[in-house]
């Protein structure tokens, strides 16, 4: 009877957590609509009490995700945590996911860089066998650690909130590969065809991983067509193929 209590306590703790993690999914959303939102403005979309959210702006301030300025709260522009990015746009990233498992086979070499978007690859692709996947993400290997397939870390510094590696170490290893599929996310997409993100670091290894590919992957869902950031990937045109949800504009593609 006491094992069953803690494993309620455990599993109780797990569900609060991911009630949490789904409200800052939820209010960076709000924020990304409305520049500038107040305590009780969230509360009322969100249906929950003003000291949640005054809970929880405090817990998304102290991981940099936003900052309070006179009269609310306001979005900081900087890359969101792996934990979050994964519940944004879930379905569509699903999708993309499966459609770019078709393109691996038996035996192949490929590169998943440690995009949200990417590891919902992973699910389709475990099954496979006799593969060499390298990675700059720690959440790849993870996945895939228990399979048929050898599996290659880039190493290189640690971004913690992301579980990403990069810098020179990380980009000097992949010239060592000559993956045959690359695959690989970025923040935004514009009309004009160019991919950017926030990531300086982690543009750079994707950069270094387009290099050597030989067919290279670009998985991209709705929600970031139209958008520009600071730093260049590349232009679609430099790329073999743009995976995409079937809610994609055209005109982006």
């Amino acid at each position: 009877m006491k094992v069953f209590h803690k494993v309620y306590q455990s599993l109780a703790r797990n569900e609060v957590k991911m009630l949490q993690v789904e409200r800052f999914t939820q209010i960076r959303a709000l924020l990304e609509k409305t520049p500038t939102l107040r305590i009780g403005q969230i509360a009322q979309v969100l249906y929950v009490s003003e000291a949640t959210v005054r809970r929880d702006v405090e817990a998304m301030e102290k991981d940099g995700l936003l900052k309070r300025v006179y009269g609310g709260v306001t979005l900081n522009k900087e890359d969101m945590p792996l934990t979050l990015r994964s519940f944004q746009h879930a379905d569509e990233k699903d999708e993309i996911g499966k459609q770019a498992a078709q393109l691996v086979k038996d035996g192949q070499t490929i590169f998943i860089d440690s995009s949200s978007t990417a590891l919902h690859i992973l699910p389709y692709i475990k099954h496979k066998k006799d593969m060499t996947v390298i990675s700059n993400s720690q959440k790849v290997i993870d996945t895939l650690a228990f399979t048929n397939n050898k599996l290659i870390l880039t190493g290189g510094e640690l971004i913690p909130r992301n579980l990403a590696y990069v810098g020179e170490l990380a980009c000097r290893s992949l010239d060592m590969y000559r993956p045959e599929l690359v695959f690989f996310s970025s923040q935004g997409i514009d009309v004009n065809g160019e991919i950017t993100d926030v990531s300086q670091s982690e543009t750079a290894l994707r950069r270094a991983a387009i290099k050597r590919g030989i067919q290279t992957v670009f998985l991209c869902d709705s929600s970031k067509a139209g958008k520009i950031y600071t730093h260049h990937v590349c232009y679609k045109s430099e790329i073999t193929k743009i995976i995409t949800d079937s809610n994609f504009p055209k005109e982006y593609l």
